[in-house]
């Protein structure tokens, strides 16, 4: 992105109030309430309606861009990006295309976002598709996952494409050497489909430059291991990894609602200091928002269940990603 001196560090982040399924007005007044306590914390914008706008005192902290279109969660992603030209969605993807933003946050309809950015941004260069990135929760680190629902086919070139989004992602985090996995029913090599047998040879291409011992690529992986935290970065294609995510989602859910159930936590050792850890690492909708890879600024797709906390969780992931250059980091993979 094209960041002036004056806003370098200072990420400018916009917030669609529009589509979640907390009340604009709720959001917003959580939103005037935070503090980023930060060396050079972001400058948001935020997209309503003058109505949302009306009911919560002014913060001088916020810019405001007011619509008065809606696209439902309901609605036909392509037609309703085409005629409500000014809805939510389209001003903040508008926005990013002119650099008035460094990234857009929404959670409302998914298909419609991902319409607005693939017609109004630009790919990267080296990129055929887009990706979603999202991150999930292991034994240590949590694992990037892509795509998560973008492009329900992917070609064994979009894999390897995927991989370096996620190890780009990846680094932001502070990882020094991120590992990479290939989703599949089995761990040889000559498991899956045609098309992931060719990417699992196309993604050794990863290895050239690492040594016999510390491999990028480490090869197939069944989604049962993928929870042990041995990769940093997991591809597979939209369709499979969308049933991924929300398989784990519903387990962890499950989870914690059985050990939630089997009688008061105090009684049982350990368990009452326990509970709210694994609440916080299992539960999905605290977890920032997934990250549209491949396009040319960053758009996060937030759950349409996230908790206010979620929005402050990927507000604070949007500002570390334009601090480190994620845009700038995906291109420099994509040109190994």
């Amino acid at each position: 992105m094209k960041n002036s001196n004056e806003d370098l560090h200072s990420p400018r982040i916009g917030i669609d109030l529009l589509g979640c399924d907390i009340p604009g007005v709720e959001l917003l007044s959580f939103l005037v309430k935070t503090n980023f306590e930060e060396k050079h914390p972001p400058k948001i914008t935020l997209f309503g309606t003058q109505e949302i706008f009306d009911s919560v005192p002014a913060s001088a902290n916020f810019a405001s861009c007011v619509t008065c279109e809606v696209i439902e969660p309901d609605e036909d992603p392509i037609s309703a990006v085409r005629t409500k030209r000014r809805a939510s969605i389209n001003l903040g993807i508008s926005q990013i295309k002119s650099y008035d933003l460094d990234a857009f946050i929404s959670a409302g309809n998914t298909g419609a976002l991902l319409t607005s950015a693939k017609l109004n941004l630009p790919m990267l260069p080296g990129i055929d598709r887009p990706a979603l990135l999202t991150l999930i929760p292991t034994k240590s680190d949590p694992v990037a996952v892509l795509d998560v629902g973008a492009s329900v086919e992917a070609k064994a070139e979009n894999l390897l494409q995927f991989a370096k989004m996620g190890i780009a992602y990846q680094k932001t985090r502070d990882t020094e050497s991120p590992t990479v996995g290939l989703l599949n029913i089995g761990t040889e090599k000559q498991k899956g489909t045609p098309e992931l047998r060719k990417a699992y040879k196309m993604l050794q291409s990863l290895n050239e430059d690492a040594s016999l011992d510390s491999p990028i690529f480490i090869g197939n992986i069944e989604g049962r291991d993928v929870f042990h935290g041995e990769i940093d970065v997991l591809v597979t294609d939209g369709f499979t990894g969308n049933i991924f995510l929300k398989t784990a989602e519903g387990i962890a859910g499950f989870v914690l609602e059985q050990i939630e159930n089997i009688g008061p936590i105090g009684k049982i050792p350990g368990l009452r200091s326990l509970l709210p850890k694994l609440r916080q690492r299992l539960h999905y909708a605290e977890f920032p928002g997934a990250i549209l890879c491949g396009v040319e600024g960053i758009v996060m797709k937030c759950h349409g269940s996230s908790s206010p906390e979620a929005f402050i969780n990927s507000i604070k992931s949007s500002s570390r990603l334009v601090k480190h250059f994620f845009i700038e980091k995906i291109r420099r993979e994509l040109s190994h």
